[in-house]
């Protein structure tokens, strides 16, 4: 399998850590500026962003601008001066402009740059993928295809002579030849962790005129390209022939790809799943200041609350867990730290439904950690074939996938099978096949914040048919099928454009216009 088409990692899924609200539009923000910083090979002194159709009117709410202006800083996704990015550039001599086009027909997930630094200039052009995943389309005159998984050098010039090819082979790298659009210029592009050399030593070499070095924006590698298995018919199959759980498959499965061994993977969900849960306990100690204020921001110390006294209806663990889920998007929605699972916009619907069996059944933080890979390997086996992203393809692919994903870990959590871990994903995901990603506003908070309870309660339904023994009609891999069926006929104004369902309403018309007025003096 070629390196670029590998499958997603099980921490591209459960990941990444980081600053609210939005793992595609704020996080992969950030990892574009990253990005494009590394081409540039140093801090701007002029930025100029160019957002496209939906996000040319929602990135003040997802700030995304201050994500793209935080990586070309330096900051990681996690870094909590995010928000206050603007500002630093300001602060720094850095000037900062937008050009919006909500006409464009590209991909709205398109963000281009073009970068002045003291030493040059350059033009980078990426897509955010969604749950944090990016994909750069261009850098200069160059189309490329990168997704900051592994480090790259980029060697630019005229006429470059076999000598380079062969530098790169005897390391035993293959290089690409790239074409400007207009054959102008030519460059080699080679990507692995064996780059012969250092940027000196490349520039050296016979029709060299500049080397580009691009780290990778990962802490873990890609050490095998060639998946285990791809689909839940070989993930349930693995774990059968080899008589371990689905965790185990899909701890075997991250080995090969990541080349961590067992504990690497265990230890790194452990990191994961105690920042899931400082987040639900960060949501519910105080009251949130949500950054577009359309709610109070304590719902889910309301419902809390109500459980605690005894006026709710559905039974401790599942309110707790809706409680928990909407404390968790409170936290994302005031810009605080959350794990995007798949995506920030469903970043309570895992930690929701997990922490609350665990505490109900008082089950050790191994047994949980388990189940939450369990849920990544499903995670990653939806999106391998289709993407976890709003704007791409509706509140199915970010609140449905996250849906599924926390069910597969509650089939894993209560002792069920790899068959009926993945019957769990299945039974969740074809209950909200068709739903719609209709932003109100432009934040990340209605019904974002309230849709995480839909997830969790699909869940735990789905969870409970598995154990029973109860399986979907539909396998798993045709339920993945329909969601890039529906994903595809979903009209583009109900993916996250505002013009469609709740975005279209009488409230969300006056809502938009109060945050209107509130951001005008933001922009720049």
């Amino acid at each position: 399998m070629d390196r670029g088409k590998a499958l997603p990692s099980l921490f591209d899924i459960v990941g990444p850590v980081m600053t609210g609200p939005s793992s595609s539009h704020t996080a992969g923000a950030v990892r574009i500026g990253l990005m494009g910083r590394a081409v540039l090979a140093e801090e701007p002194r002029k930025v100029t962003i160019g957002f496209h159709g939906a996000l040319s009117e929602t990135y003040k709410g997802h700030f995304t601008d201050s994500g793209v202006v935080a990586g070309l800083l330096g900051m990681d996704v996690d870094d909590p001066r995010i928000p206050q990015a603007l500002d630093l550039a300001r602060q720094a001599g850095v000037q900062v402009q937008v050009n919006a086009r909500p006409e464009s027909t590209a991909n709205p997930n398109t963000i281009d740059l073009e970068l002045d630094g003291a030493r040059g200039s350059v033009s980078v052009s990426a897509i955010t993928a969604g749950g944090g995943e990016i994909l750069v389309t261009r850098i200069g005159a160059f189309p490329v295809l990168l997704r900051g998984k592994v480090p790259v050098a980029i060697l630019e010039g005229k006429g470059l002579s076999g000598a380079a090819n062969e530098v790169f082979r005897a390391a035993g790298e293959i290089p690409v030849l790239l074409r400007a659009e207009d054959g102008s210029a030519q460059a080699l592009l080679v990507e692995g962790d064996g780059l012969p050399g250092a940027a000196g030593r490349l520039a050296e070499l016979e029709g060299v005129e500049r080397v580009r070095l691009l780290p990778s924006l990962y802490d873990y590698a890609l050490a095998d390209p060639e998946p285990l298995f791809d689909s839940f018919r070989g993930f349930e199959a693995f774990a059968e022939a080899n008589g371990i759980s689905a965790s185990g498959a899909a701890i075997a499965w991250e080995s090969k790809r990541s080349g961590l061994d067992e504990s690497g993977v265990r230890h790194r969900f452990t990191r994961i799943w105690r920042a899931m849960v400082q987040s639900v306990e960060t949501g519910l100690a105080a009251k949130n200041r949500l950054v577009g204020g359309f709610m109070p921001g304590d719902d889910g110390i309301r419902l809390w609350k109500a459980v605690e006294e005894g006026r709710t209806l559905s039974g401790d663990i599942v309110t707790k867990a809706v409680a928990r889920s909407l404390a968790a998007m409170e936290v994302n929605g005031s810009l605080g730290c959350v794990v995007a699972a798949p995506t920030a916009g469903s970043c309570g619907v895992m930690p929701g439904a997990l922490m609350s069996v665990a505490g109900a059944r008082r089950l050790p933080e191994e047994e949980v950690v388990e189940a939450l890979i369990a849920g990544a390997m499903v995670g990653v086996l939806v999106a391998a074939r289709a993407p976890v992203s709003g704007a791409l393809g509706g509140c199915q692919s970010e609140i449905g996938v996250a849906s599924a994903m926390a069910a597969s870990a509650l089939v894993q959590l209560g002792g069920g099978s790899p068959e009926a871990v993945c019957h769990g994903a299945a039974l969740a995901l074809k209950n909200l096949l068709g739903l719609i990603c209709d932003p109100v506003g432009g934040p990340v908070e209605i019904p974002c914040i309230k849709r995480n309870s839909v997830g969790v309660a699909n869940a735990f339904a789905a969870a409970d048919m598995s154990i029973a023994g109860i399986r979907s009609a539909i396998p798993p891999d045709e339920v993945v099928t329909a969601l890039r069926n529906v994903q595809t006929l979903l009209p583009t104004e109900l993916r996250g454009t505002m013009k469609g369902g709740l975005g279209v309403t009488e409230t969300a018309a006056r809502l938009k216009e109060e945050w209107l007025g509130r951001i005008r003096g933001w922009k720049n």
